[in-house]
């Protein structure tokens, strides 16, 4: 079973399996590392821990009723009491209705963070590969197979891969455009690429990447601004 070590700041953790991880109570910004990373990364980056992230509702202050011990009767103590145990009641259920708008809230915010960090890391959630195509000994390329993994949650509605023939000079002879339409979350899509008469070998570079549930619009060509903590996010 994976194992991963934790870090407060100071001093190093672990190793905990992802059931022990719950028990620690790391939240989004937990500093999680384990022998298949190069990093530490924190923990709302590394999406097998999402459901170990400790979610924390804002604290809530309530201020119970102040009342006098009744001075009179036994009856006027008991009617005052009646009227105490009321109120506890309409003030346990605001408390409750406003804790689950608070919940609902938080979670939306957390979500919305969690899908920042995908957007902001999108080539290490959405990758390449080609499989092994032929090469003619005069160059030339054919049977080239382009596959595209989407590792995220979300659908995506189009993914632009730039294909790159390279001649044996190391330059570059041509570039072919492919787009793959619709690739389902965790699910990849393999399309062919157009054969050449020229190059000893192919680079593939991701240039776009949009999806409506993400709201992600990805395009390589454009620097994000500076200072845009989301840059991708579609306006």
């Amino acid at each position: 079973m994976k194992k991963y070590y934790l870090h407060n700041g100071q001093e190093n953790s672990g190793p905990f399996d992802k059931e022990q991880l719950k028990e620690q109570k790391i939240t989004k910004d937990t500093l999680v590392w384990s022998e298949d990373m190069v990093n530490w990364k924190k923990a709302s980056e590394i999406k097998e821990l999402r459901n170990s992230i400790m979610t924390i509702p804002p604290l809530l202050k309530n201020t119970p009723p102040k009342f006098e011990k009744p001075k009179s009767s036994f009856l006027k103590y008991l009617m005052i009491s009646f009227v105490i145990i009321i109120l506890m009641t309409i003030v346990g259920y605001a408390i409750t209705d406003n804790y689950q708008a608070n919940s609902a809230e938080v979670e939306a915010i957390n979500d919305e963070i969690i899908n920042r960090e995908i957007r902001n890391n999108i080539n290490n959630w959405v990758t390449t590969k080609t499989n092994q195509y032929s090469v003619d000994s005069w160059g030339g390329i054919s049977n080239l197979d382009i596959t595209v993994n989407n590792d995220t949650d979300f659908t995506l509605n189009s993914t632009t891969i730039a294909i790159e023939y390279i001649k044996k000079n190391g330059g570059i002879y041509k570039t072919e455009y492919v787009t793959f339409n619709d690739i389902p979350p965790h699910q990849n899509k393999t399309l062919s690429a157009p054969d050449s008469n020229r190059g000893l070998s192919v680079k593939i570079k991701t240039k776009k990447i949009n999806s409506n549930e993400l709201e992600l619009c990805y395009n390589q060509e454009i620097a994000p601004a500076v200072g845009d903590p989301d840059p991708y996010k579609c306006n």
